[in-house]
């Protein structure tokens, strides 16, 4: 067997056990000498052709001394003793088809009249061989066999015992020099990735750098080609170019090629992986899966702002640091204020409070989602701020909602009404009767509140040495929790609906500022950062305010003070309000047959549509989806595309769903439409 050429370059692995192209392909076996074989050849099972049989028979290989497999009696037999060269096909193919020539089988003429049979075996039936004509050496040729029967792990020719007795031949009974099998093999290669850290098991992170990437191909009949690509670009693999037709694994198996991928060689955001492994088969069966990754290998920055003077009434002032990146996004931002231990915020914004008289140097770096074969993210330059901190306002801003609220609910409860006796009116007459009990059900009102233990101190009279001393203990206690105002700094709200954000103004020292005029600045989460003027409110006496935002997209929120009299202009940190898109999908007709087309349409609601792949298309049956596509949507929205189904059989439910994805230009989050149901089957 020619040994595989392994091509070592970048690419891909992984393994997809739906990705495989198996078409039934066949495989032809030629055996002995006369097919240019020694009958020695080996496949995963061991030889080719073993021998096997009683102790009655001398079974030898002869076919490398351009002989044959022959079966000779040396002992009287008894009846059912037998021997027999037998082959047996790997678990993925069967033996559909056998043939020799005319003048290569040979048997002896007194193989009946001995008591004994000869004859070809597979799974599901078997063919005499008898005597036809005289040949040679005390030998005739034997009928031989060319034909198609029922798929078949294994095929042998075996001579049996048929007699209570059997008399031992003078010489050899059965030889074979020549045969000829076809196997059938529908099964395609299976691969698999090498090693816990491959590129192919990254699938739902983001990926930079170069990564390993090798993956091994397994098949019965061996793996005789193997390829891989990097978006479109082929990358050559390990390939068998003289298949052993001798034999039932052809090729070598398993078979590995090693990759890796510099992922730096392609553009930023989806890169499509794929796998390629071919069988021995003719037509050959093949193993093609692919996978979607995401990669980001752009720099990471950020940027810090922030007041460099600040009044000098000193209060907590804030340096706010915003990081960009890729089409990973930022994970977090790191800071450290006057050379302290770096403190981490998670998200694309962070406020660093900075307080004390005096220059203070805030120091930030940012880092991203795309790792590297190691595991660590990209980090930007560190970014230096320098802050002189005077008398500031102070100005807070968030969502609120009240915690540990008291709950109530109605709840239906089963009341035994017990029996009793009442008067009532039977032919004009006064008639006292009892009235049995009986269980009815009730609507009650439930309401529970949070609990909590505390530990309490009490005092107590105990007796110590003849006298009463008053002795201090503690014990627990379950106590209800209050209702309390909790401020958010982020909220999700659905599409369509509007909500509240509150604040408080004040002075450092604590003290309100009522009647303040607050402007509310709002900008799409797009990452333009494109304020507007949203809403203004008036301060209370207590320093608190709260206004309405009205329904709208994924958006950061701001609150500015102007300034008055007496007090420093301020503003608020940033919030984040995260609204998720609204998607309308159509499908006609709602019923269709194998082969038949169906029109998907629908809307993506919210106004402005950035360019690009926005959408992905996914099908489904019960729990099993996949992505089948990303229509094309348009700037308004609309969105139209057609799905054509494969030939198959029976009714089949399937489910359509299309979903919108992350993109860093538009102001929704990711969702998803309603499932949409359409029903395959059978045509009129």
């Amino acid at each position: 067997m020619v040994a595989a050429l392994c091509v070592a370059s970048l690419g891909i692995g992984a393994m997809v056990l739906d990705a495989n192209d198996a078409q039934a392909g066949y495989l032809y076996v030629s055996s002995c000498s006369r097919m240019g074989d020694n009958g020695e050849d080996v496949d995963l099972t061991g030889l080719v052709w073993k021998a096997t049989g009683s102790g009655d028979y001398a079974l030898v290989n002869r076919c490398p001394e351009d002989g044959s497999f022959q079966i000779e009696g040396t002992y009287f037999a008894k009846k059912g003793a037998s021997a027999k060269w037998i082959t047996t096909a790997p678990p993925a193919i069967q033996i559909v088809h056998a043939w020799t020539p005319n003048d290569r089988v040979l048997i002896s003429p007194k193989t009946n009249s001995d008591g004994y049979a000869a004859r070809f075996v597979w799974s599901a039936g078997t063919l005499n061989i008898t005597p036809q004509s005289k040949c040679c050496g005390g030998m005739y040729y034997g009928s031989a066999i060319n034909r198609w029967f029922t798929p078949s792990r294994s095929f042998a020719f075996q001579v049996r015992c048929v007699k209570a007795s059997c008399a031992p031949p003078h010489g050899q009974l059965l030889n074979v020099n020549a045969i000829q099998l076809i196997g059938r093999d529908n099964t395609a290669p299976r691969l698999s990735a090498l090693g816990t850290n491959n590129l192919w098991y990254q699938r739902g992170r983001w990926v930079r750098g170069t990564w390993p990437a090798s993956f091994l191909a397994l098949d019965d009949s061996g793996v005789c080609w193997m390829q891989a690509g990097v978006d479109g670009r082929r990358l050559p693999g390990p390939v068998d170019p003289s298949p052993n037709r001798h034999s039932w694994t052809q090729c070598p198996t398993p078979q590995t090629m090693d990759l890796s991928v510099d992922t730096a060689r392609y553009s930023q955001g989806t890169l499509t992986l794929r796998l390629q492994a071919s069988d021995a088969a003719s037509p050959a069966n093949q193993s093609a899966p692919t996978e979607t990754l995401q990669v980001d290998n752009q720099p990471v920055s950020v940027n810090l702002s922030g007041p460099g003077d600040a009044p000098s009434s000193a209060g907590t002032q804030y340096v706010a640091a915003t990081a960009t990146a890729g089409p990973s996004g930022v994970a977090g931002i790191a800071c450290s204020d006057d050379g302290a231990p770096y403190a981490w915020h998670a998200g694309s914004t962070a406020r660093i409070p900075v307080q004390g008289v005096g220059r203070h140097d805030v120091v930030c770096y940012a880092q991203n989602r795309a790792i590297d074969s190691s595991g660590t993210p990209a980090s930007s330059p560190p970014s230096s701020f320098a802050m002189t901190i005077r008398e500031p306002t102070v100005f807070a801003l968030g969502f609120a909602r009240r915690s540990d609220e008291v709950r109530c609910r109605p709840v239906a409860v089963r009341v035994k009404v017990p029996g009793r006796w009442v008067t009532i009116r039977y032919h004009h007459r006064r008639v006292r009767v009892r009235i049995r009990s009986r269980v009815i059900t009730r609507t009650e009102t439930r309401c529970r509140t949070r609990t909590a233990l505390r530990r309490i101190s009490v005092w107590n009279d105990v007796i110590e040495h003849g006298r009463v001393v008053r002795v201090r203990q503690t014990r627990l206690v379950r106590v209800a929790l209050a209702s309390r105002r909790v401020i958010l700094t982020h909220r999700r709200i659905h599409f369509g609906v509007g909500t509240r954000v509150s604040g408080w103004l004040g002075t450092a020292s604590g003290v309100p500022l009522g009647a303040q005029r607050v402007l509310v600045l709002s900008a799409p989460d797009n990452g333009l950062g494109r304020f507007r003027l949203t809403a203004t409110a008036t301060t209370k006496a207590n320093g608190s305010w709260s206004a309405h935002l009205r329904p709208g997209p994924s958006r950061l929120i701001e609150a500015i003070y102007g300034g008055g009299a007496t007090t420093e202009p301020s503003s608020s940190a940033q919030l984040r309000l995260t609204v998720p898109a609204k998607v309308k999908l159509h499908i006609t007709p709602r019923s269709t047959r194998w082969t038949g087309t169906i029109e998907i349409s629908g809307r993506v609601l919210g106004g402005y549509l950035p360019s690009g792949k926005l959408l992905r298309l996914r099908i489904g049956a019960d729990r099993v989806f996949g992505t089948v596509g990303i229509p094309d949507v348009s700037r308004d929205g609309r969105f139209h595309t057609s799905w054509t189904f494969a030939s198959g059989r029976g009714t089949v439910r399937y489910w359509f769903s299309v979903s919108t994805l992350a993109e860093a230009d538009y102001p929704y989050a990711p969702a998803s439409s309603r499932r949409v149901s359409v029903k395959v089957g059978p045509g009129p």
